[in-house]
């Protein structure tokens, strides 16, 4: 699994990185998210196939200062919409 930092961002006083999350291996496969503020980690694999959708993803989690308590949720709605 290779990790790509999409951004940071200050978020509730604390730098928060994002990230891509490709476990493709030079393959079509699946691809994540992960967030990282402090101590708190949050991660989410299998999302989609397509490396640019998830990326988009990332950004948007990004613009919206998403933390990792909330990423669960806000993936959720990204899948259904």
């Amino acid at each position: 699994m290779h990790r790509v930092l999409v951004g940071e961002a200050e978020v509730l006083g604390e730098k928060t990185a994002y990230y891509l999350l490709d476990d493709t291996d030079g393959f079509p496969g699946d691809y994540g998210v992960e967030i990282v503020r402090g101590s708190e980690c949050s991660r989410v694999n299998g999302l989609a196939p397509s490396g640019d959708r998830v990326w988009r993803l990332v950004e948007l989690l990004l613009r919206c200062a998403v933390t990792p308590v909330s990423l669960r949720d806000v993936t959720e709605d990204w899948l259904l919409s």
